[in-house]
């Protein structure tokens, strides 16, 4: 799905973030990033996206070089990203009409993308529900919580069809409660759509519910990624405490080593 490829990456007068960087995200994975305050997290993330371009190498996406944001490339940021004057239903169905209003160009919207109004908004309905939006789709950002804000941009990504998500720190700002179910909310849309998702995050149990593989990176430049199998890759694998303390302990121990 993913290949990077001997990528070097940095900002102007600071040491590269990334240099002859290189790592493979399969079809379907959980990779979840993690690591201190400047060690790239989100600039790898922006990378994927296409929204930064490496100094050198390069990013393949299911077989083509990343030059700018593909459509089927789904992107939620920390802060949702929400327009102040839109609805949640108008929100939900934003990048739908995006798509209707360019067409099947291969930029805004896949070649094989069909434009049809009624089953768009269909879609939109049906991610309303399913998310328990249903009953909010009037409201603007302003009226909702933390989380109804975090549902209403993950419909609008979800509505897309997306074959990568990307996240970032998504649910950095939410209660336990609430991060905890939308934590599993991912892990079921993924188990039913088979959608590749990297998502960054600070917390080590969160990396460590929802990663298949945790991507640990460090403040100096990365070179060879550090990464760990994580044997509690699901909401369900957590069941086993032990495993799961091991686990924090471990990444725990790899970033003090960093820091």
């Amino acid at each position: 799905m993913i290949d990077i490829r001997n990528i070097t990456f940095g900002y102007r007068n600071q040491p590269p973030l990334f240099n002859d960087f290189s790592l493979k995200i399969a079809r379907g994975e959980i990779l979840a990033v993690i690591g201190p305050s400047g060690c790239g997290k989100t600039s790898l993330l922006y990378l994927l996206a296409g929204l930064y371009r490496p100094g050198r190498g390069a990013i393949h996406i299911d077989g083509r070089r990343q030059a700018r944001p593909r459509p089927a490339t789904g992107l939620i940021l920390q802060d949702q990203g929400l327009l102040p004057w839109a609805t949640v239903k108008d929100t939900a169905a934003l990048g739908l009409k995006i798509r209707r209003f360019y067409g099947p160009d291969g930029k805004h919207a896949p070649r094989n993308y069909e434009v049809d109004p009624g089953l768009g908004r269909q879609k939109v309905n049906d991610w309303l529900q399913r998310l328990g939006l249903d009953a909010l789709q009037g409201h603007f950002p302003g009226q909702l919580s933390r989380g109804q804000r975090q549902r209403t941009a993950i419909a609008r990504t979800m509505t897309l069809d997306p074959d990568l998500l990307l996240m970032d720190e998504p649910f950095s700002a939410l209660d336990a409660p609430t991060s905890e179910r939308l934590q599993e909310l991912v892990l079921s849309l993924r188990r039913e759509s088979n959608f590749t998702v990297v998502i960054v995050t600070h917390r080590i149990e969160e990396a460590v519910r929802m990663g298949d593989r945790i991507l640990v990176l460090a403040r100096e430049t990365n070179h060879a990624p550090r990464l760990m199998d994580n044997p509690c890759g699901t909401i369900e694998n957590t069941a086993d405490g032990d495993t799961f303390s091991r686990q924090c302990a471990d990444i725990r121990a790899l970033l003090e080593d960093l820091t």
